[in-house]
């Protein structure tokens, strides 16, 4: 039974080998086997290079993605540092012509400045007094005006020390400055109002009001007069600029009128300090 079963298989495999030597034998057959197998594979192929160049250019997409959002963060970084140093530049620019109007103010006034800055401050007296870095060895001492080149700041009330004195504001109100209103003239006398600023505290601890009053009821200020130190009382020199009239009101036995200070007294740092009324 095995001898039959080899003599079956070895005669079929024969037979095989004969018809596929036979069928390959002829060029025309095998093209066409070829081509019904590439047609068979074709969509295959096909689907495959699709998928291929989807996630080729997916992976080229994402890539330009990160190179995108990476340029920006560059970009970010770098116009913040911009913009820092345009700021910078900004406060220098600013700072430069502070110093130069100051400078120029000096060599303008009719009398002699020593430049101070102001080196303490306390909160609770805030529009009362500072400290500045000018003392007995600069040749400080009390009741000098002290003023910037926009107006009048206030006074010397102590020496401290060699490099230090103590200044009073005119927002407080026991700096009394003797004052003249351009533009306003008395009636009765025929000279320009005077009157005698000084500052009002405020009831709620806030900025103090700066007014000007003794004047004669009949002085009808206008807003927008500057009011100039009048030189009376020998402390502050004649026409140093306090401010500008706001508003105007008949009080019961004189005049009273509130003042926009020349000078922002809550921001100030540099000043000058009035060591001669002359040159």
């Amino acid at each position: 039974m095995k001898e039959r079963l080899n003599y079956i298989f070895g005669g079929t495999a024969v037979v095989l080998l004969i018809a596929v030597f036979w069928f390959f034998s002829n060029p025309r057959r095998t093209q066409q086997v070829q081509a019904g197998f590439l047609g068979l594979i074709s969509p295959f192929l096909k689907q495959g290079s699709s998928i291929q160049r989807y996630y080729v250019t997916k992976k080229e997409g994402l890539k330009r993605l990160d190179d995108l959002e990476s340029e920006v963060k560059a970009l970010r970084i770098s116009n913040k540092e911009l913009s820092a140093t345009n700021q910078g530049m900004r406060k220098l620019e600013e700072e430069n012509n502070k110093l130069r109007n100051a400078l120029g103010y000096r060599e303008r006034a009719p009398f002699m400045l020593m430049p101070a800055r102001i080196i303490a401050r306390d909160s609770s007296t805030w529009y009362q007094k500072v400290i500045i870095d000018r003392g007995s060895e600069e040749g400080i001492e009390e009741d000098q005006a002290v003023l910037t080149e926009s107006g009048l700041v206030g006074k010397t009330t102590g020496v401290i020390s060699k490099h230090s004195a103590q200044v009073i504001l005119m927002s407080d109100e026991n700096c009394r400055v003797s004052a003249m209103i351009e533009g306003a003239v008395d009636q009765g006398r025929g000279t320009r109002e005077q009157g005698i600023v000084k500052g009002e505290r405020a009831t709620t601890g806030g900025i103090p009001t700066i007014g000007i009053g003794f004047i004669s009821k009949q002085a009808n200020l206008k807003p927008g007069m500057n009011v100039y130190t009048s030189g009376v009382g020998g402390v502050f020199p004649y026409g140093v600029m306090i401010g500008q009239v706001r508003d105007f009101k008949v009080r019961e036995l004189d005049g009273y009128a509130t003042i926009q200070p020349a000078v922002d007294l809550s921001t100030i740092e540099d000043v000058f300090v009035v060591i001669s009324d002359t040159k």
